[in-house]
């Protein structure tokens, strides 16, 4: 998407499934990245996936990591192997993008962030909806006061899953659930929105007969005296829309997920609205690039880790989903 102005990044990728692919294809539009190695532990999973994505080699674990030529992993496997897949990589000093969910809970996130800055290496968490042109128009305009102060958000986001990623979604044993795998778009979206974390947390779910949340409800107050609402589910349809509620109008963004419109209504504090704008900001096909430009300008100007996704956030982030999952008295059968 830009000409390369110094030596391009080496990437690594552990794991060869559907959101790896979906980073081998965002490194290619990026000049200062290359697809240097990808690891399974199907050897012939990784070496399809490298002639497929053009990548010079199809590695174990132990091989990416100990190679001298990758300067960065991204680790794209189940919830459950985040933790111990980012640290073998740091342990051998290379900077990580770890896919969402950052771990599985705090303590674990916690030990990761000492661990990258005890070694000087570069972190973050992969949350690309953070990086999308459109969201960072959003931020903007609610700085600017579009709406004046913001009160309330409300937020669904769910579907019935897909085939292909049911089994993730639904296994206890692979860190499955709503929370960790959906549940964490919508929190992160309104933390970044209003660039704060709640201070009051209540939440319920319901189980699924595998014994994950299926179904959750999330209700938030922030120190700014925001409220937030958000359901999110893996097997109901949902109409998958943020409403943003201010003193001087609200703003209706519907496929919230990585949507490209959202429209501000505005009043003069009566119930008349009084014009409504709709506003548009296109996002590349492939919104991950959004992503690996960022990790890649942050790595080239020494930076440890990304102001846009900061790891204190994150680390925030995840004991707010602990403390949830404290309240349903829900541990991973690993934990």
């Amino acid at each position: 998407m830009k000409m390369a102005n110094t030596k391009a990044l080496k990437w690594g990728i552990i794991g060869a499934g559907i959101i790896a692919q979906k980073i081998a294809e965002a490194l290619q539009l990026d000049a200062n990245s290359q697809l240097w190695a990808v690891a399974s532990k199907t050897p012939a999973k990784a070496k399809k996936f490298a002639e497929r994505n053009g990548a010079e080699h199809a590695y174990s674990y132990q091989e990416i990591v100990d190679s001298r030529e990758v300067d960065i992993i991204y680790v794209a496997t189940t919830h459950n192997f985040h933790f111990e897949n980012a640290k073998l990589a740091l342990q051998h000093g290379k900077h990580v993008l770890l896919e969402k969910p950052f771990t599985v809970n705090a303590r674990q996130a916690r030990e990761l962030v000492r661990l990258a800055r005890e070694k000087n290496l570069f972190l973050m968490e992969a949350i690309w909806v953070r990086f999308l042109p459109s969201i960072k128009l959003l931020k903007k305009k609610i700085q600017n006061n579009a709406i004046g102060d913001v009160k309330v958000f409300n937020i669904s986001f769910g579907g019935f899953v897909e085939t292909r990623f049911a089994e993730r979604l639904k296994d206890p044993f692979l860190a499955g659930g709503v929370t960790l795998d959906m549940g964490i778009y919508p929190i992160s979206f309104v933390c970044y929105l209003l660039g704060e974390l709640p201070m009051e947390i209540k939440s319920m779910t319901r189980f699924s007969d595998l014994g994950v949340d299926e179904i959750s409800n999330y209700m938030f107050r922030f120190p700014s005296g925001c409220l937030t609402n958000i359901c999110t589910s893996y097997n109901l349809k949902m109409r998958n829309e943020a409403m943003i509620y201010g003193t001087r109008g609200f703003i209706e963004f519907p496929q919230f997920q990585a949507g490209e419109r959202f429209a501000i209504s505005t009043h003069e504090g009566t119930n008349k609205i009084s014009d409504t704008v709709e506003v548009v900001e296109k996002n590349h096909s492939n919104g991950f690039i959004y992503q690996v430009e960022e990790v890649v300008r942050c790595i080239q100007e020494g930076k440890l880790e990304s102001a846009i996704i900061p790891l204190e956030e994150t680390i925030g982030i995840m004991e707010v989903m602990d403390k949830m999952r404290d309240e349903w008295g829900f541990r991973y059968p690993f934990e």
